[in-house]
């Protein structure tokens, strides 16, 4: 590649001006192609980059709607389990009510027996003391 220095193209005086005027320009065209090609591939990695967000931007939506999904549905199944729960209580408090009332029930039974058998001894004492006497 032939460089020119300014004061040589400025001098009139020299038979190859012309010839170093072309030579600049052909040095000129080709830097304008290179910055061309430049932007061209510059261009070529933004859109590539633009493609890139573009499809990653789409997938992260994808996957934050997922997560909304799968957060809405762990709420509902964590309602459901609180529902179950609340379910359970009742029906342990049920059974606890129900346990509690046969025991009473059955320590009734239990005093009225020994009433009875106390009854019932009485009643064959007496009965013996009256035979006894007979």
């Amino acid at each position: 590649m032939y460089t020119l220095n300014l004061e040589d193209i400025m001098n009139n005086s020299d038979p190859n001006r012309l010839d170093r005027l072309e030579a600049l320009a052909e040095n000129v065209l080709a830097g304008l192609q290179e910055v061309r090609q430049g932007l061209q591939e510059t261009r070529a990695i933004a859109n590539s980059n633009a493609k890139s967000i573009q499809a990653l931007s789409g997938e992260w939506q994808k996957e934050r709607e997922q997560r909304e999904k799968d957060r809405e549905q762990w709420e509902k199944e964590r309602q459901g389990i609180y529902k179950l729960l609340g379910q359970l209580t009742r029906s342990m408090s049920d059974f606890y009510e129900i346990q509690s009332d046969f025991y009473n029930r059955f320590d009734k039974i239990e005093q009225r027996q020994v009433d009875m058998t106390q009854i019932l001894q009485k009643l064959i004492e007496t009965q013996q003391k009256s035979d006894d006497s007979k």
